[in-house]
C-alpha cells in the first residue's frame, strides 16, 4: 500500500514534468526560495525544501510546510542536416511542475529535525513535426520525467555543526518514437506508450557555523540506481541511472538581513553507463552565486546566477538532438512577502540561449544545429507551524 501511494503521488509529479534540461536533466533548484537565489545556498537553508539541497540545513529552518508550482517554458529548435527536408523546427511547449515539502523539530532539546519532500526534479524532451533522420518513420519525440521523494533526519550540535541524511526514492517515466534498436530498423513500439522505472539513492549533508556571519556546507547525493525501461531496452544499453552530485559552498552575512551564498556543484554524468558511456555526456562543473536581502520585516528580495558547462559536446550533438541538455547560464530573481505565519514566494529564471553545432560529416548529422532558451516562473506558499 505504501509503495502504491508513493507511485501514485510520484506519478502525478512525474507526469507534470517532461520538460527540457537545465543542469543536465535537473532543475537548478526546488521551490521559489532556492530558485530565486540561483539554486545557491547549500550552507544557507531557508525552508523545508532544503531537505533536497542539503538535509543538514533542516536544523536551521522552522517547522513548516511549503508548496510551489512552476511554469516552465523552454523553446527548443533543431536544424538537421540528416533530414534537410524538415527545415528548421521549433518546440515551445510549456510544462507545469509542482513541489511539496515539510519539516519538523523534534525532541526536548530542539536538536533533532525531520524533513520530507515530494517534487518533480528532472526532465527533458522535445516534440517535433518531422524526424531528424529522413528515412525514419518516427524519431521526432522524447519525454523523460523524474519525480523524487526524500525523507531525512538531521541533528544539530552545540559547536555549530549539523549533519543530515536520508533516502532518495525515484520514479521515472519515459516514452519516445526514437529508433530503439542500435543496429536494426526503428522500433514498432507505440510512441504513446509510457514506461516506468523506480530507483533509490542516498542523500548526505553537513554544515558548520564558523562565526556569527559565516557558514560552510557540503551535500552529496549518491548515484540513484534505476530499474530498466523494459519497453525501450533496444534504445538504452543499461538502466538510466541518475548521477552522483556533490555541492559545497559558503554563506556570508554582509550585514544584518543581507546574505550572499557561493556554491560549487559537480554532477557525475560521465560516470554513468547510459548517459556517459552510451550518449557521451560529460561531468558538469557549476558555479552558483545568490543574494538574499530582507528589505523589511515582511519583504525579502533575491537574485542569483548559475553557470556551468554543457554536458554535451559537439561530437555528441546529433546523438543527443532529441535530448538537448545544452543549457549553461541561468539568471534568477525572486521575492517573498510574509503575513505572520503565512508567506507567498515568487521566482523567475531566464536561461540564456545556447547553440551547438554537431561535428562530423553531414550524412552522419554533422552540421546539425540545436538551440534552446528557457524562461520559467514559480509561485509558492509556506506555512510555519
Amino acid at each position: 500500500m505504501k509503495r502504491t501511494l508513493f507511485l501514485a503521488a510520484a506519478g502525478w509529479l512525474a507526469a507534470a514534468l517532461a520538460a527540457s534540461a537545465t543542469e543536465g536533466v535537473n532543475l537548478i533548484g526546488i521551490g521559489p526560495r532556492q530558485q530565486g537565489a540561483g539554486g545557491a545556498g547549500v550552507a544557507a537553508a531557508r525552508d523545508s525544501t532544503w531537505v533536497v539541497l542539503n538535509p543538514a540545513g533542516l536544523t536551521d529552518v522552522d517547522s513548516g510546510a511549503e508548496a510551489s508550482f512552476q511554469v516552465f517554458a523552454p523553446a527548443r529548435t533543431i536544424e538537421s542536416t540528416a533530414n534537410p527536408a524538415a527545415g528548421k523546427q521549433k518546440d515551445d511547449s510549456v510544462f507545469y511542475i509542482p513541489a511539496l515539502s515539510a519539516a519538523w523539530t523534534a525532541g526536548p532539546d530542539g536538536r533533532h529535525h525531520l524533513g520530507v519532500g515530494l517534487y518533480g526534479s528532472s526532465g527533458m524532451g522535445v516534440d517535433y513535426d518531422a524526424p531528424r533522420v529522413g528515412f525514419s518513420a518516427g524519431d521526432t519525440r522524447t519525454e523523460l520525467a523524474i519525480a523524487k521523494f526524500v525523507a531525512a533526519y538531521a541533528r544539530g550540535f552545540a559547536n555549530g555543526f549539523s549533519f543530515g541524511a536520508g533516502p532518495v526514492l525515484v520514479l521515472g517515466r519515459f516514452r519516445t518514437d526514437m529508433e530503439t534498436s542500435r543496429t536494426g530498423p526503428p522500433s514498432a513500439a507505440s510512441p504513446d506508450d509510457w514506461d516506468e522505472a523506480t530507483g533509490i539513492g542516498l542523500s548526505l549533508g553537513a554544515n558548520q557555523r564558523l562565526t556569527e556571519r559565516l557558514r560552510i556546507g557540503v551535500a552529496y547525493v549518491s548515484e540513484q540506481f534505476m530499474e530498466e525501461y523494459g519497453d525501450y531496452d533496444g534504445l538504452f544499453a543499461d538502466s538510466l541511472n541518475l548521477p552522483q552530485q556533490l555541492t559545497a559552498g559558503l554563506a556570508y552575512e554582509i550585514r544584518p538581513g543581507l546574505e550572499v551564498a557561493l556554491d560549487y556543484r559537480w554532477i557525475g554524468w560521465g560516470q554513468l553507463e547510459t548517459f556517459g558511456d552510451q550518449f557521451g555526456w560529460e561531468d558538469q562543473h557549476i558555479a552558483k552565486a545568490g543574494a538574499t536581502w530582507e528589505a523589511t520585516d515582511r519583504l525579502t528580495l533575491r537574485g542569483g546566477v548559475s553557470h556551468g558547462n554543457s554536458p554535451i559536446g559537439r561530437e555528441d550533438v546529433f546523438a543527443n538532438a532529441l535530448f538537448p541538455a545544452i543549457m549553461e547560464t541561468h539568471l534568477t530573481a525572486g521575492a517573498s512577502y510574509r503575513f505572520n505565519r503565512f508567506a507567498l514566494h515568487f521566482a523567475y529564471i531566464h536561461a540564456l540561449e545556447e547553440e551547438l553545432e554537431a561535428s562530423g560529416p553531414p550524412e552522419a548529422g554533422g552540421g546539425t544545429v540545436v538551440r534552446m532558451v528557457q524562461n520559467s516562473a514559480t509561485l509558492g506558499a509556506s506555512w510555519s507551524f
